[in-house]
């Protein structure tokens, strides 16, 4: 998997133009982009020049980074990484993060060095502390067993960890759960909201609540997730235990009494909302 070392900051404006003229024709919209990518940012309240990079935190940013992977990354493996490979290969991206899969060791390799070289000459430079070669699939745990090495690797995309598994049948399984880091950052967000607004109305406080946890459920509710997104319901309701009892000097609830409470405002409950694999 691989992660490009400050991607937005280092669009290069000429490559950019270039990019967009391909299927723009209208002068009037590249001059628009143009002035925009030229308008500079403002830091601490001082205006900062923009030679290269696109400033982050508005609309077309997003846009414009897909474009310039679009055609520094997506077509260049499409029309010559993919056509020259031997065996099967893939490429998932998602803005500046990306996997790429080979079936063979050393067709990996070399599009790992060809890679270097093609972000390089388009501005960008691979996050080398995030980016790296492992060994993953089907055969992983035999190769990796046979070679005297424990269980295969695993690697974490888009708040996932991906990792090799078994299905009930015993069959080979990739399966997914929130990554670590991910966990510990939205367990953290959760418990500050929470002490932000511990003063408001219970019935509102518990509603926010509610909402926050289906939009958790309806991104990490995958399959083979269901334990930590259970743990995050759980350790919602330990702060939500906490809060509550420092709204005064003396303690509003007991544990019993949270309890009834929680009978009152139902909180839901895990939900697999996205079946990626079929149980056989």
């Amino acid at each position: 998997m691989q992660i490009l070392n400050g991607f937005f900051d280092h669009i290069n404006h000429n490559w950019m133009i270039k990019f967009l003229e391909y299927n723009i024709k209208d002068p009037n919209i590249i001059g628009l982009i143009k002035k925009y990518l030229k308008a500079g940012i403002m830091d601490k309240g001082k205006y900062v020049a923009t030679e290269e990079g696109s400033a982050q935190g508005n609309i077309i940013s997003p846009v414009l980074a897909n474009i310039y992977m679009h055609f520094v990354l997506v077509l260049w493996y499409k029309e010559i990484v993919q056509k020259r490979a031997k065996g099967d290969t893939f490429l998932v991206v998602y803005a500046d993060d990306f996997i790429a899969g080979f079936q063979y060791k050393y067709e990996a390799e070399a599009y790992y060095e060809a890679l270097k070289k093609r972000m390089s000459k388009f501005g960008l430079e691979l996050e080398e502390s995030k980016s790296r070669l492992l060994e993953f699939g089907r055969y992983a745990e035999g190769n990796r067993k046979a070679k005297g090495e424990r269980k295969p690797e695993t690697f974490d995309f888009l708040g996932f960890t991906f990792y090799c598994s078994k299905s009930r049948s015993g069959k080979f399984s990739v399966k997914l759960k929130t990554s670590k880091k991910k966990f510990k950052q939205k367990v953290k967000a959760m418990k500050v909201w929470l002490y932000q607004n511990r003063d408001i109305k219970v019935s509102d406080l518990m509603e926010q609540v509610k909402i926050k946890l289906i939009g958790h459920y309806r991104y990490y509710g995958i399959s083979h997730n269901g334990r930590m997104i259970s743990c995050f319901r759980q350790r919602t309701i330990d702060f939500l235990y906490k809060i509550l009892n420092r709204r005064s000097h003396k303690k509003s609830y007991t544990v019993e009494g949270f309890k009834e409470m929680l009978k009152v405002y139902k909180l839901p409950y895990p939900k697999i909302y996205i079946s990626l694999f079929d149980w056989k």
